[in-house]
């Protein structure tokens, strides 16, 4: 047996990356998954690939920024499978800006992708794991989270608030037998940092990835980036029973970061 065998769980943002990764190990680990993205190609995509007969798996694209949307992603969960035992918060977005170059424009969408999108899925998660008197949130911040560094002040700043709004959860819900922890992800080699290198430098996607393989990482104590599935097993662990007295925390997962 699995060590999800027998749970629900709902991915956020598992059309590609860390998302996908974390799907797919739920569901080699025994659980039935609801999958959804905003891009709707990706995310049907990634549930085809994992799960081949759609039997374990359910993908239903939506824009999670919207509170509509995060209702109706729960619901048809709930609908689908009967249960919602977990919930991986794992979408996010990038905006490299400085406070000087920052607008209203751009803080509302990275507000909406980075800490609404995650605010608005734990709203009706919790509301469905009160009714069963148990459930498990995994909310994924970063890094950057809890040591901010130059040229990001809007998705450190949304990265720092989901650790806050995951303490606070876990202190208002315990209650309820519901953990809610984070994980901290650091370097991670994702589609989203190949295709941004790939149009920095105009190289090919597989010369990108090279590239960021074999960059210089001094920095990292084990010398290289993380896979997505590296920190998929963080977010499996902490969703599972062997996390069964872990809650309120923020797990970094970054290699050793100096």
């Amino acid at each position: 047996m699995g060590r999800l065998t027998g749970k629900v769980a709902l991915v956020i943002g598992a059309g590609g990356g860390i998302g996908e990764a974390t799907a797919r190990l739920f569901v080699e680990e025994g659980a039935r998954v609801v999958l959804t993205d905003i891009h709707a190609e990706a995310v049907q995509n990634a549930a085809s690939a994992l799960d081949p007969t759609g039997e374990n798996s359910l993908a239903v694209p939506a824009d999670l920024g919207r509170e509509a949307e995060a209702e109706r992603i729960v619901q048809e969960t709930l609908t689908r499978f009967g249960a919602l035992d977990i919930l991986a918060n794992v979408a996010g977005v990038r905006l490299y800006h400085s406070i000087t170059e920052a607008t209203p424009e751009s803080w509302q969408y990275i507000l909406e992708a980075n800490l609404l999108a995650t605010a608005y899925c734990c709203k009706f998660a919790v509301r469905a794991m009160q009714k069963q008197g148990e459930g498990a949130i995994v909310n994924v911040s970063s890094v950057n989270g809890q040591r901010p560094r130059a040229g990001m002040v809007q998705y450190d700043a949304t990265k720092g608030a989901v650790i806050a709004l995951t303490r606070a959860l876990a202190a208002d819900h315990a209650k309820d037998g519901i953990r809610v922890n984070c994980v901290c992800p650091g370097a991670t080699l994702t589609g989203f940092h190949i295709r941004r290198r790939a149009t920095e430098r105009g190289i090919s996607l597989s010369e990108a990835e090279e590239e960021l393989r074999n960059a210089d990482y001094s920095r990292i104590l084990l010398g290289r980036q993380a896979e997505p599935r590296e920190i998929a097993a963080a977010i499996l662990f902490l969703a599972s029973d062997e996390a069964s007295y872990i809650t309120g925390i923020d797990l970094t997962v970054d290699g050793g970061r100096a």
